[in-house]
């Protein structure tokens, strides 16, 4: 089944990309606000104090990344994998299976080894990573090499197939990806021997790459970690806090829309696109920005509680808390919730979580069995301040 539509890159002059620089200054603009916002926020905690945001935006990444293609990963599993590269305590931590494995070393590589410049093997490098058995579901793939084929995503019953998009000749792939790789190196923001801005770049290159479609499978994770590594070398360090596929899953619908309508135009000129993915980095720096304020939050209480004496239940259980963030531990820590966690009797954790409260370590609402216990941060827990009693 083949069609007659004119795709991207069947333009005379692919890859030459064109744009309206007019049209997305206001989006380029509000994005670099986002950015220079999110940095400056970074900054007032240093590195050391942003590692959690770096658990939590690459635990987001790697499960967003593959919700989108429609597969579900353990988030406590992929936490556990994230926090074990990082150095930090995963004692107890459930096993990640070699899928997750692979997919938590893409993205660890692409957004730590930033100023190492992209290459053919290394993209080979990271499919294989992703498919370890070298099979996608029941379906045997080539890994670690461009595919061989002709690819086309397609959706609706057989024989009233609806082509969304054909992907450029399996035989012209080896020129066409070494291409989209020497260009993403000469146009770094930075180093490059043609810079680009770092946001622009970074959108053009997830288009591009999307539109290659140059493996069997798995081009959705790998442009999206194209994309991180692009707004890493744009961003430093402080862009491992931004995790693109969660802005992007939120936005799955009009994210896939968004790029067909991208790799059918009638011609080069991609400024609709531009401005939508530019769009989505700078609600993802504004995300990224929040979770900063939370970690500030953080900082400030536990120095707050510092000379507060816990017994190691009470700490289990507000490590949890605080891991939870502003939501709740799956919705509130409870008597029940503790005693199960900490392994003790309801009368003890009772007695736990009273005394918590007591010291202004947490907030209870309610009463009896009904009661609810919250980190005692304003805005935490979602609760009205007319309910919250210490």
């Amino acid at each position: 089944m083949y069609s007659d539509h004119q795709w991207l890159w069947q333009h005379s002059d692919w890859p030459v990309f064109v744009y309206d620089h007019a049209s997305i200054a206001a989006s380029i603009a509000s994005a670099k606000h986002g950015q220079g916002v999110l940095l400056g926020k970074a900054s007032a905690i240093g590195l050391e104090g942003l590692q959690s945001n770096v658990v939590d935006a690459l635990t987001r990444e790697a499960v967003t990344t593959s919700t989108i293609e429609g597969e579900t990963l353990n988030p406590q599993s992929v936490r556990s994998s994230i926090a074990k590269r990082l150095g930090l305590d995963v004692h107890g931590a459930a096993a990640a299976d070699q899928h997750i494995e692979g997919l938590v070393d893409v993205l660890q590589d692409a957004s730590t080894r930033l100023d190492e410049p992209l290459t053919l093997a290394r993209l080979c490098a990271w499919h294989g990573a992703l498919f370890p058995t070298g099979y996608s579901g029941m379906q045997k793939i080539k890994v670690a090499a461009l595919r061989s084929s002709a690819m086309q995503i397609v959706s609706g019953p057989v024989g009233k197939n609806k082509i969304h998009f054909q992907a450029p000749p399996a035989q012209s792939l080896a020129e066409s990806t070494q291409g989209f790789v020497d260009w993403f190196n000469a146009s770094h923001p930075k180093t490059g021997t043609t810079p680009l801005d770092g946001i622009v770049r970074a959108s053009i290159s997830h288009l591009w790459f999307e539109t290659l479609h140059p493996f069997d499978d798995g081009n959705g994770r790998i442009g999206r970690a194209i994309l991180q590594l692009a707004i890493g070398q744009d961003m430093g360090a402080s862009g491992r806090i931004i995790s693109l596929s969660r802005q992007l899953e939120r936005q799955r619908k009009n994210y896939y829309q968004q790029l067909e309508q991208a790799q059918s135009a009638t011609s080069m000129d991609i400024t609709p696109w531009l401005i939508w993915m530019i769009g989505q980095i700078g609600q993802a720096c504004d995300f990224a920005a929040l979770s900063v304020d939370i970690s500030l939050e953080r900082i400030r209480f536990l120095a707050k509680i510092s000379q507060v004496t816990l017994n190691p239940r009470q700490r289990k259980s507000l490590t949890k808390l605080l891991e939870a963030g502003p939501v709740g531990f799956d919705g509130a820590m409870t008597t029940r919730k503790h005693a199960s966690l900490c392994k003790t009797s309801k009368p003890s954790a009772a007695r736990d979580l009273i005394e918590m409260a007591s010291a202004g370590v947490v907030l209870s609402v309610g009463a009896g069995r009904s009661t609810r216990y919250y980190l005692a941060i304003e805005g935490w827990g979602e609760l009205p301040n007319a309910e919250k009693t210490v």
